[in-house]
């Protein structure tokens, strides 16, 4: 077993406010001089929304993070979680997907570099990149 504290990654939310705000000026010009002209308020409305909604996501991702690299599974958010897929290991981001143990729901895990310390990050990816799945 492997376990470290998490950090609310900031590139994250950085990345995310950038995406978001990049839709939302591509927006405003595709629709500028069409006559979805007028439906541009709804859509920046839901897109500030979703914006919303991947913050308080990606502010969730901390606290005790504990990896059972024996039999795939991982401590996360109070609950165990199986691995459900090979994780996706990047350079500065691995994703993982995860279905819960206790009431079966799935999760898409986004960690970022800056949430770890940098012998801790190097650590993970080494653990997560000897997982097999069946």
């Amino acid at each position: 077993m492997w376990s470290i504290k998490l950090r609310i990654s900031k590139l994250q939310l950085l990345i995310s406010t950038f995406f978001y705000l990049i839709l939302m000026v591509l927006c405003l010009i595709m629709f500028a001089d069409t006559t979805l002209n007028s439906y541009t308020f709804v859509i920046i409305l839901l897109l500030i929304i979703q914006w919303w909604r991947s913050l308080c996501y990606f502010k969730t991702i901390k606290d005790e993070f504990a990896l059972f690299h024996c039999i795939n599974q991982i401590y996360w958010h109070k609950q165990r979680w199986y691995l459900m897929h090979k994780p996706l290991i990047f350079r500065y981001v691995v994703m993982l997907n995860l279905k819960s143990r206790h009431d079966g729901k799935h999760c898409t895990l986004l960690l970022m570099v800056d949430s770890f310390q940098p012998n801790d990050w190097r650590t993970l990816r080494f653990y997560l990149k000897q997982i097999e799945l069946i």
